[in-house]
C-alpha cells in the first residue's frame, strides 16, 4: 500500500493538487512520525485503498516528499504552505 498504489495525478475533489507546497500542522493520530511536525514539502500523491477509512475523492491519504523522505498524511494535518515559508 502506499507510495505503490498512490494516485500520482490530480485528482479532482482532492484537498490539494499534485505538486502543492503544504506544511505538517498537526495529527490526527499517534500513527504519524511527529518528527515531521512543522516542515513543509510537496504534494506527491493520494492514496484511496491501504483501508484507514479514506473516501474518494476528498479524503484521501496524502503522500507529502520531505527532500529523500516521503510520509502520509490526512488533509486536516496539512496546511496550504506560504511562499517563504520553510
Amino acid at each position: 500500500m502506499g507510495a505503490q498504489d498512490g494516485i500520482y495525478q490530480n485528482v479532482e475533489g482532492a484537498p490539494f493538487k499534485i505538486g502543492d507546497m503544504v506544511k505538517v500542522v498537526s495529527f490526527s493520530d499517534d500513527s504519524a512520525d511527529e518528527a515531521f511536525l512543522g516542515y513543509r514539502g510537496a504534494v506527491l500523491y493520494f492514496e484511496y485503498s491501504c483501508g484507514c477509512g479514506q473516501t474518494f475523492p476528498d479524503d484521501p491519504m496524502i503522500g507529502v516528499r520531505f527532500g529523500e523522505k516521503t510520509a502520509e498524511f490526512w488533509k486536516e494535518e496539512l496546511a496550504p504552505a506560504r511562499d517563504g515559508e520553510w
